[in-house]
């Protein structure tokens, strides 16, 4: 890609919102060195220059002014000129109808590669260039959608950026087709137009009216009796003819067709292009997912840039980034305790941590070693913290505590999170386990802030 192409794409991708990250990225993804590419981010982001007019002004007045005394010590004596007479009818031109100079217009191109990939240079100026829905902006053109099929049997056109290929029904002379159900004798398209070996002596007697057929009269085999054969050319270059089932890959006289499912020369993708931004969502929420170029052209690809920018709410967690600078990251946490668990009515082993995150919540985490013994599962089995250090009994939870939730398993790792942010952690001083429906304390570990 040149420079100013580079340019201008990366302009675009900016006018487009990308940020530099994200152009730096989709450039990078098109095999631009990343030399060029830094080189072209920091052109296009910077501000064009343009002289004010009055500045200008002010230049050449300074000159001016110090030409006068210069001129005046160079200029040799002149006699005294008589002053010639006027008609007091003489009139002169008015101060008021003096017009000033129009402000000199910025210079903006020279050619078509100084502006948008979407503008022209029309007398120094990029102008905005509008196409069709059938037409496609590619280098500062208007380039139709190519609807060509090699059948000249279908009428190819485009309607509103799609392309269609009716089959022609009607006998039309000179058009290179025979529709079904016509004849020599309503279309000359269908003038000794069969698929029979005819008896010939000359080539000439073998002509079928297709343009694309070689017509020759000869024999076949060991038959002495000579026959016509129209034969199709293959897929050969430079013979002005597009061999059948041929495309631009093995017959440089075709041209290149989008929708025949076959990749050819500028096309990117033919059968399977993505059509719309959402067949360009990879679901990974790291990524900024682009559709570029057309489906209608066959150019139309998706562009992954990952994403590096620290930023909350977008679901993303870049690497190097921090929960202090993306929420989306998840929050640092800080261990406050870690004790043993004492057993009350049911033999408890295993310890309990308590972390605080710095998203202002809080979890409990029982470790691998828990387990309960001689105990049943149920909703009533409950996970607390409490505000006395020692729960012995109903009595000692009921002076204060919090309801975690249903203790979820008898033995192993589990976490217990506190979404609701607790002012003073302090407060509490215990977990406990519990059964509400016996009013048994099976066991409880007292927090022990200053570990």
């Amino acid at each position: 890609m040149k420079k100013k192409e580079l340019v201008n794409y990366a302009r675009e991708l900016f006018k487009r919102g990308f940020t530099k990250d994200a152009a730096r990225g989709i450039l990078l993804s098109k095999g631009v060195p990343v030399q060029e590419v830094d080189r072209a981010l920091i052109i296009a982001s910077s501000p064009e220059k343009t002289i004010s007019l009055t500045l200008m002004l002010g230049f050449a007045g300074f000159l001016v002014i110090l030409l006068i005394p210069l001129m005046i010590f160079l200029a040799p004596e002149q006699p005294d000129l008589e002053t010639p007479d006027y008609d007091s009818t003489t009139q002169f031109e008015s101060e008021e109808s003096y017009q000033p100079p129009s402000e000199l217009q910025t210079y903006q191109c020279a050619i078509n590669e100084e502006c948008l990939f979407n503008e022209i240079c029309t007398d120094g100026t990029c102008s905005k260039l509008f196409c069709t829905s059938c037409e496609e902006i590619i280098n500062h053109e208007c380039i139709s959608l190519q609807c060509e099929d090699n059948n000249t049997c279908t009428q190819d056109y485009c309607i509103e950026g799609t392309c269609s290929n009716d089959l022609i029904t009607t006998c039309i002379s000179g058009d290179g087709c025979c529709p079904t159900d016509c004849n020599q004798t309503l279309d000359l398209d269908c003038i000794t137009l069969n698929t029979t070996l005819d008896e010939c002596t000359t080539d000439i007697e073998c002509y079928d009216g297709d343009y694309l057929t070689t017509d020759v009269c000869k024999t076949e085999g060991n038959n002495t009796i000579k026959k016509c054969f129209n034969i199709l050319p293959g897929c050969q270059n430079n013979d002005l003819v597009c061999g059948a089932n041929c495309t631009s890959l093995d017959d440089n006289d075709c041209d290149p067709i989008c929708g025949n499912n076959i990749i050819e020369e500028t096309e990117i993708c033919d059968g399977d292009c993505p059509q719309t931004q959402t067949d360009c969502t990879d679901n990974n929420t790291c990524t900024i997912d682009t559709l570029l170029g057309s489906s209608q052209l066959c150019t139309s690809e998706c562009s992954y840039t990952d994403i590096t920018i620290c930023s909350s709410g977008d679901g993303c967690c870049p690497t190097d980034c921090l929960y202090i600078n993306d929420s989306d990251c998840p929050p640092a946490s800080t261990l406050l305790s870690t004790t043993p668990f004492t057993s009350i009515q049911r033999t408890t082993t295993g310890m309990a941590n308590l972390y605080f995150y710095e998203d202002n919540t809080h979890s409990i985490l029982l470790s691998n070693l828990f387990s309960i013994s001689n105990a049943e599962l149920s909703p009533d089995l409950g996970i607390y913290l409490a505000t006395k250090a020692i729960v012995n009994t109903k009595e000692d939870l009921d002076a204060g505590n919090m309801y975690l939730g249903e203790l979820t398993a008898l033995s192993g790792s589990q976490e217990y999170q506190i979404v609701t942010p607790i002012a003073n952690i302090n407060d509490f001083n215990s977990i406990v386990i519990y059964h509400s429906s016996y009013n048994a304390v099976y066991s409880y570990t007292t927090l022990n802030y200053n570990q």
